[in-house]
């Protein structure tokens, strides 16, 4: 079997590049991962497509344009689940001390934010809304902010796909050989097919083929915690300060994430619980003692220098394409970079210059 496009990886980045790909009529797509749908760092419990990013709430790159696409695709791919892929419920983000309400404040006024995305609330009206949360600073209020179930998400994407003709091979090792100029694979269950074009798009893995060894991507562990409170969670809204807590039901919240830079080893740890609660328990000290662990996850993903995505072709490689670097924004950013991959390799549009692997060749 042979095809236009071979997508290596099913994560955010590798199931939406191949659903913008495969919508191009007489183009043929297979996916392939070894790990399965969202076996890497994309198989976070939750995720938040959160446009107020880092500890000032500072708008994202693109914001409007990558909120459009995520709510588009969510929209599209929801009839494939027969369970809740997404809540749009907002993001409360309380400041945790004056510098950081001061810088909040700064960027609210300063980044052109679309009407009615984002409003300061001050102490008082924090406590109107979200009843005992930590808010002495007052803090930013996100209204477009969007809460995902992301592996529900990402099966429903792989059902859209396979039902639009994208072959979708999960959980088989692989064999990969370039001799008579295509990419030629072997699965493990004895399935070979070639394809015209290869789309790397395996995160940190992206490191392990040789010909993306020397790409400049820096591995950060992240574990988050699953924890089941005594009544209910108290928020309908995601809280991000400290890191992130967003309820999976009316009792169950994921709490996260770690930022690791050095660890040996890619497991969940006591020490990662223990960092998470801490943190957890100031923004929210009402749970004290009312609550429990019930899970824990972990992903290592792939960061960059300049903390943006990289997209390009090899320099000298023909037909060899990569997507990755979305570090902690791969939900926000997935979908938009998707389109801009797309026309870059079908029409040869340019990548904006922020994402475009050429950053790093011209150093």
């Amino acid at each position: 079997m042979k095809y236009d496009f071979c997508v290596l990886g099913a994560g955010l980045a590798g199931l939406s590049v191949a659903k913008e790909i495969s919508s191009i009529p007489g183009v043929s797509v297979i996916v392939i991962d070894p790990l399965g749908i969202g076996g890497g760092a994309s198989g976070s419990p939750i995720g938040l497509a959160n446009p107020a990013t880092g500890r000032f709430a500072t708008k994202s790159w693109r914001a409007e344009e990558s909120l459009e696409a995520i709510r588009s695709n969510l929209k599209e791919v929801s009839p494939y689940s027969s369970e809740k892929l997404f809540s749009r419920s907002g993001v409360m983000r309380p400041a945790m001390d004056s510098k950081i309400a001061r810088r909040m404040q700064e960027n609210l006024e300063s980044n052109n934010w679309p009407e009615d995305w984002c409003e300061w609330l001050s102490e008082d009206e924090i406590k109107t809304r979200f009843p005992d949360l930590q808010s002495e600073y007052g803090g930013v209020w996100v209204s477009t902010g969007i809460t995902v179930a992301i592996p529900k998400y990402l099966q429903a994407l792989s059902g859209y796909l396979k039902e639009n003709g994208v072959q979708v091979q999960e959980n088989k090792k692989f064999e990969l050989d370039r001799s008579s100029g295509n990419w030629n694979f072997k699965l493990s269950d004895g399935t070979q097919f070639e394809a015209q074009h290869l789309i790397t798009t395996a995160g940190i893995k992206t490191k392990e083929f040789d010909f993306w060894k020397g790409l400049p991507l820096h591995p950060v562990k992240g574990q988050v915690a699953i924890f089941e409170c005594e009544d209910s969670f108290p928020y309908k809204a995601a809280i991000s300060a400290l890191g992130y807590f967003a309820s999976l039901d009316s009792k169950t919240f994921v709490a996260g994430s770690t930022y690791e830079h050095n660890f040996t080893h890619e497991e969940v740890d006591l020490q990662g619980k223990e960092y998470i609660e801490k943190r957890m328990l100031r923004v929210m000290p009402q749970l004290k003692g009312k609550y429990k662990l019930i899970d824990q996850w972990s992903g290592v993903r792939a960061s960059t220098p300049d903390r943006m995505p990289i997209i390009g072709r090899h320099p000298s490689i023909e037909n060899c394409t990569v997507f990755t670097g979305l570090g902690s924004k791969g939900l926000l950013y997935s979908s938009l970079l998707a389109n801009e991959i797309s026309r870059f390799l079908i029409d040869d549009s340019p990548l904006s210059s922020e994402i475009s692997l050429e950053r790093f060749n011209s150093k």
